[in-house]
Parts: structure tokens; C-alpha cells; sequence
């Protein structure tokens, strides 16, 4: 029977990572405050808040359940969420579920008109970025950015007192701000892509480097952020035809690699191309090449031999 201690209070774990202080930064064009940068774990209680503020959660280590406009997402480690002014949000309280993860929060920027042609640059990547919050009340995704390196160096140095700190704490939520924001920089580049040709065209770049994985019309809309259904429309406009048949016949030509290289069995031919059986892969033959594969092979074995040669019946590739 557990022993319950009387008189046990329960309180926030404080750690040496919280800096009180307002800090003014600069991204190119735009500044910003800092508002507030803390390190948090689970014994930290939130409740249902928003605010006219920016706020990017940034989840260190184990699993943080966090609630957006009503729905819940799960967060790890180098996992992150940046949500919008004015959106209601709370990270859910689970005091047995271990998690550290770093808040940080800040203002909407303002456009300062004084500052040089080179970082104009910069600030037009990073207003750039927050247009896709005036559509989106927030995003959650994985970081590519390595921000959590940046977070390291900005707790040891709010935890000492070196000469220059705060020019250098200024530096550095200039540098993470920089980083999580880059790791948005593709939604905004994939829904600015000026026409469906351009559009067409990025897909099929993709299915070229991923023809042999199991993608669905789903996996690609989800990686260029727009519906199924427009996926198949820009198919239809730009090249007559379906997504689903073009990703086929990229799998059966990049099959006859393996059929005239290999003495692999169609069976495992038609699994490394991406089909889930040899099934499609023996109809696209007869379809499209007006032969069988057993012949196509026959036919490009003998071809490769010297003039000399004569390909046997018993060849391994051919049969």
C-alpha cells in the first residue's frame, strides 16, 4: 500500500534557464521582443491561454502533449509547434509523462524602414514566413535545423556572467528564431509556386526520387500542401493523365534497369520499383510494351551479348 506523505506540496520545478528580461532583436527589416524564454518539464501546469504574442514550444526531450484550438498534438524531442497571436492554447498536464521542452515567445514584428539593402534580404524571408500564419493558426513539424544546439548554448550562457552577455543572448534568439523559421521556409515556397505547370513538375521531380517507396496521393499532397483531388486535377490539365498512372509507368521504366542488369526475379523487381505485387508490372508490360516480361528480358539479354555470342535457353536473366 503506498504511503502517502502528508503536508506534500507540489510546485513547478524552477530551473536556471529563465530570462525575465525583455530583449529587443532585429531579423533584417523586421524587430521583435522577446517577451519570455523558459525551460519547462512536466511538473509545469498550464491552463487554456492566448495572448497578442508568438509562442514556439520546442520539445527537448520525451513526449509533450499540447492542445491547439481544441485539438491535441504530441510533440518530440526536435519536434515544434509555433502558434499564432490570439490562438488558444495549453500543454496537457501529465506529471508521470517525462518531457523538458523550451518555451519562447515573442512579439509580432514591426518593419523598421532604416535598415540596409542586404538585410532587407533577411527581413523579407522572415515576413515572408509569418504570411503563413495570417491563413494558419499555427504549425507543428519536425526540425531539420539542429535548433536544440542553439538552445544548449543560450541556457549556459543565461546561467553565467560573461562579459558581453547580452550581445550575446541577443545573437542567439536571433539564430533560433532564424532556425525554426527555416524549417518553414518549404510550406511557403510549395503554396507560393506560381502555376500548376510548376506545380506538375515539382511532383514528378518527386516521384522520381521516391517511386520505389509506397507514396499515395495522399503522402503527396501532404508533402506539397494541397488536396488530393488537385494533385489529380494538375495531372489531368498539365499532362493528360492520372497521378496514379504516371507514378506506374515511372516504376515500370525504372523496372527495366533491374530486368536487363539483374537476374532478379520479377517477383523481387516489381517490390524494389514500389508495386506491391508483379501483378501490375506483368499487365503494364503486355500494355504498353506489346510483349511479356520474359520476352522484353530475352530480347535486351541477347541484344547486350557480341555478335558472336548467342544467349542460351537456360540464360539465368531470361528466364
Amino acid at each position: 500500500m503506498v504511503e502517502r506523505r502528508k503536508n506534500m506540496l507540489y510546485q513547478q520545478k524552477q530551473y536556471p534557464f529563465y530570462n525575465p528580461v525583455l530583449v529587443r532583436i532585429s531579423i533584417g527589416t523586421c524587430d521583435l521582443t522577446v517577451n519570455y524564454v523558459e525551460s519547462l518539464d512536466q511538473s509545469c501546469v498550464e491552463f487554456s491561454h492566448s495572448h497578442d504574442c508568438y509562442e514556439v514550444y520546442y520539445c527537448l526531450s520525451g513526449e509533450q502533449h499540447i492542445y491547439i484550438n481544441g485539438t491535441i498534438h504530441t510533440l518530440r524531442a526536435g519536434d515544434f509547434s509555433v502558434i499564432r497571436p490570439e490562438i488558444r492554447h495549453n500543454t496537457n498536464y501529465e506529471p508521470n509523462t517525462l518531457k523538458s521542452y523550451l518555451v519562447f515567445v515573442f512579439t509580432p514584428p514591426t518593419s523598421s524602414v532604416s535598415k540596409s539593402k542586404n538585410a532587407h534580404a533577411e527581413g523579407d524571408f522572415f515576413s515572408e514566413i509569418l504570411k503563413y500564419f495570417e491563413k494558419n493558426p499555427f504549425y507543428v513539424g519536425s526540425d531539420k535545423f539542429n535548433c536544440s544546439s542553439i538552445i544548449s548554448k543560450m541556457e549556459s550562457e543565461i546561467q553565467k556572467n560573461y562579459p558581453g552577455q547580452d550581445q550575446m543572448i541577443c545573437a542567439l534568439y536571433q539564430e533560433y528564431l532564424i532556425s525554426i523559421f527555416r524549417n518553414l521556409d518549404h510550406v511557403e515556397n510549395n503554396k507560393s509556386i506560381s502555376s500548376n505547370r510548376n506545380l506538375a513538375i515539382q511532383i514528378t521531380k518527386y516521384m522520381h526520387s521516391n517511386y520505389y517507396k509506397q507514396i499515395s496521393l495522399q503522402d503527396i499532397a501532404n508533402v506539397f500542401y494541397v488536396s488530393p483531388r488537385h494533385i489529380n486535377r494538375v495531372f489531368e490539365e498539365y499532362f493528360g493523365t492520372s497521378f496514379k498512372r504516371s507514378l506506374n509507368i515511372y516504376r515500370l521504366n525504372y523496372a527495366k534497369n533491374y530486368l536487363i542488369d539483374t537476374d532478379y526475379s520479377v517477383e523481387k523487381v516489381a517490390l524494389l520499383v514500389g508495386f506491391s505485387s508483379p501483378k501490375m508490372l506483368y499487365q503494364l508490360f503486355r500494355e504498353l510494351e506489346d510483349m511479356t516480361v520474359a520476352e522484353y528480358r530475352k530480347l535486351h539479354c541477347r541484344a547486350s551479348l557480341p555478335p558472336s555470342d548467342t544467349c542460351s535457353d537456360d540464360c539465368a536473366i531470361c528466364t
